[in-house]
C-alpha cells in the first residue's frame, strides 16, 4: 500500500507485508509521481537512516527490500 501527500514533508508512506513462510529479497519498484518528487527521493525504512535514491524518467524508484517470513515494514519518502 502506498499513500502520498505532496503537501507534507513526508511525501509518501509505503506499507509492505510478506505473508509467505519464506524470506524475501526483492527490488521494489514504487511509483512516486503523485508525491511531487521528480529527480531524487530520500527513503527511510521504519526509523532507520534515510538514503538518497534516483527516480527514473517515469518517477519510479527501485528500493531493495529484505523481509523475514510473515513480517511487515514501512518506507517513508521525502
Amino acid at each position: 500500500i502506498l499513500h502520498v501527500n505532496p503537501q507534507l514533508k513526508q511525501k509518501g508512506l509505503a506499507m509492505v507485508y510478506n505473508p509467505t513462510s519464506r524470506r524475501i529479497s526483492r527490488q521494489l519498484k514504487l511509483p512516486l509521481y503523485y508525491t511531487g518528487l521528480t529527480k531524487t527521493a530520500m527513503v527511510r525504512r521504519e526509523e532507520g537512516k534515510a538514503k538518497k535514491y534516483t527516480l527514473d524518467r517515469l518517477h519510479n524508484v527501485k528500493v531493495p527490500i529484505d523481509m523475514q517470513p510473515d513480517s511487515h515494514t514501512w518506507l517513508v519518502f521525502e
